[in-house]
């Protein structure tokens, strides 16, 4: 089982798309999810909750309607055949994922109990109020870290907002509580990183914006 360093996990955490249909055992779940629970959230209030679908009948629901939405926003987009560009594989592996996301083991859903915003005054407070996105996206991060130190493929997917209320409706997934993220969870086809980034120097400002070298 695998069991990287910290700092070798977070550089070699990419979202794996292409993912075997080999079940992953329940104790690597648990473990996972249990890594989740270990996150910072505002006041410790641990708003999440999770919806592991397993079953095929619930997973080709859901990609059923992720394919769609895909091809919704991104069919006009897809790349040439010919094209062998990084941005064209990204696309491709993205594709394949919402082809094939019923053949994925676990697609899990994270949950947030919904709870508005200090920024939004009382009297806008109408309908739904959002998911914690503050607190639940560190327990989603924790996830993700988890899966790879376990040798685990995962990646961080929201086309789920195209058809949440269908997706909360068939899970039972209350009112009270908004859908965060899907993610796929599987043992990975390819291999892990490193990963290409930006280098922080260049992202990076101190003291005021614009300005790339401390005082």
């Amino acid at each position: 089982m695998s069991d990287p360093s910290l700092f070798e996990t977070i550089h070699s955490m990419r979202a794996m798309r292409r993912l075997k249909p080999d079940p992953v055992p329940l104790e690597l779940i648990r473990k996972v999810l249990d890594a989740g629970t270990r996150a910072p959230s505002g006041q410790n209030t641990q708003p999440w909750a999770f919806v592991v679908v397993q079953d095929s009948d619930g997973k080709k629901f859901i990609q059923e309607r992720y394919h769609q939405a895909m091809l919704s926003r991104f069919a006009a987009f897809l790349p040439k055949p010919e094209d062998r560009s990084s941005q064209a594989r990204i696309a491709r592996a993205a594709m394949h994922l919402a082809e094939h996301m019923h053949e994925v083991p676990v697609l899990l859903l994270v949950c947030g109990r919904r709870d508005w915003p200090f920024s939004v005054p009382q009297e806008k407070r109408v309908g739904k109020a959002p998911p914690s996105y503050g607190s639940i996206y560190p327990c989603v991060q924790n996830i993700l870290l988890a899966c790879r130190g376990l040798g685990l493929g995962a990646s961080l997917t929201t086309m789920r907002q195209l058809f949440e209320d269908e997706l909360q409706t068939r899970l039972g997934i209350p009112e009270t509580y908004g859908v965060v993220a899907l993610i796929p969870i599987g043992f990975p086809q390819g291999k892990f990183g490193p990963v290409a980034r930006r280098p922080a120097p260049e992202v990076t400002h101190f003291d005021r914006w614009g300005q790339q070298q401390p005082s």
